[in-house]
């Protein structure tokens, strides 16, 4: 089993980044599982999820069959009895005691949710009618995964959790991310792949055309899409850091917590960075007025220059294209306007990443990458809304043995849907 360790003018724009600052969740290293649920923060703040068409939640795609483990939430001590003398964490509640395993709802479920489609009569009674459902029902699950409708399926997913989609352009990011599921490859090379990142599908035939971004900079898999980059432009590069963030780590900024927080001018300072290492020019990131802004700011900072060089339509430049919005006309972003001198780009603090490769490796291997990674299978295969934008957290607890089959089946997004329709969460009604 493994750990899961898991501004138009300046004032505006600090307070925009850092209105997450106070309902954000602490990170999995400093005890809370954002990454799952746990505390995590919510929306975004703006309407980063009108910015392209797919962004709608399909949650229409089943009966649902049950979110729960069997956990409670209601206030249990670690001696396993709850506070109020009620059921002990290591019991299920009498309610989901009460379910029972139904393999035809389940194939029901099961098909809306990988075809679109209700199964068929001779789905329903080769279950119904078999001596043993079970492995009936398992054999149908697995055609389901090989079936052209799954990889239909996976596109319109990943057009959900990219808030993308609607035009090419928009849809290289999901239809990528569709070949790594319906190829086996690992989930991991959503951030580490180096060629082909720019494929289009055609439905109809079920292929994959395969397609190179050419936007002028070395590879990344989705960190370097130029339909990414050219929708989630904005200022200093922040949005194109919270789509990282909160689309990979499931949790908004602040993304890091000291393990002692200071007091500045009355207000807690709770990020591990040194508090000066971020820029105080044109915009005082350094601002404690009304938030702690350098609690978002130190690792936002850290990570946006890595996305600075993108212009607006997505194509990598020689030099920094997003603007720093001061008044009374935006300027051209400085490397001093995010950082201080001598300060490198990061992804978590310890964690240098000189390039957006690098950046793409250490996500690669982040255990909160692979725990939000568990978490929107989940969410999918649950009929449970969006973990940011709605909200959808689950515990650790009902993850862990999913967390740790995406890692022992080399982080195959496929496998691991797999097993999660055939657990018994998914089977019991």
């Amino acid at each position: 089993m493994r750990t899961n360790s898991l501004l138009i003018l300046p004032l505006i724009l600090a307070l925009a980044a850092c209105g997450d600052e106070e309902s954000a969740g602490k990170s999995t290293s400093g005890g809370d599982d954002a990454a799952t649920g746990v505390g995590a923060t919510g929306g975004n703040g703006d309407d980063d999820d009108a910015d392209g068409d797919g962004t709608e939640v399909d949650d229409d795609d089943g009966d649902g069959s049950g979110d729960g483990d069997g956990s409670t939430d209601d206030g249990s001590t670690d001696d396993g009895s709850s506070d109020d003398g009620g059921t002990p964490v290591d019991e299920e509640p009498a309610i989901l005691k009460e379910r029972v395993v139904d393999y035809s709802a389940a194939l029901r479920t099961a098909s809306l949710k990988l075809v679109r489609n209700l199964p068929t009569l001779g789905q329903i009674k080769g279950v119904a009618e078999a001596a043993d459902p079970k492995a009936v029902y398992e054999d149908q699950l697995d055609a389901m995964f090989e079936d052209p409708r799954f990889t239909q399926r996976m596109v319109k997913f990943f057009q959900d959790t990219f808030r993308q989609g609607g035009s090419d352009e928009l849809n290289t990011a999901p239809v990528f991310a569709a070949q790594v599921v319906a190829e086996n490859r690992p989930f991991t090379d959503l951030f580490t792949s180096e060629t082909g990142n720019c494929p289009t599908y055609d439905g109809e035939t079920n292929t994959f055309t395969p397609g190179e971004c050419n936007n002028n900079v070395e590879q990344a898999g989705v960190l370097t899409n130029p339909g990414v980059m050219a929708q989630f432009n904005s200022n200093m590069g922040f949005r194109r850091v919270r789509w990282v963030q909160e689309i990979f780590v499931c949790k908004g900024f602040p993304a890091e917590y000291s393990d002692v927080p200071i007091e500045m001018d009355g207000k807690d300072y709770t990020s591990p960075w040194d508090f000066g290492t971020i820029g105080t020019a044109p915009i005082d990131f350094q601002d404690t007025s009304a938030v702690v802004c350098a609690n978002c700011h130190t690792s936002m900072n850290h990570i946006a220059p890595l996305f600075g060089n993108f212009d607006g339509a997505g194509m990598y430049q020689d030099s920094i294209q997003v603007m720093t919005p001061t008044a009374p006309d935006p300027t051209v972003t400085d490397f001093s306007h995010w950082l201080q001198p001598g300060e490198v780009t990061h992804w978590r603090h310890e964690i240098p990443v000189a390039s957006l490769r690098e950046l793409g490796s250490a996500m690669a291997v982040d255990p909160d990458v692979m725990a939000c990674a568990t978490t929107r299978l989940w969410n999918y295969t649950m009929s449970k809304e969006d973990v940011i934008s709605d909200l959808a957290t689950v515990p650790f607890d009902v993850l862990e043995p999913y967390y740790d089959e995406f890692y022992d089946s080399g982080f195959d997004v496929k496998e691991t849907l797999r097993v999660m329709m055939k657990s018994d969460d998914f089977v019991r009604f």
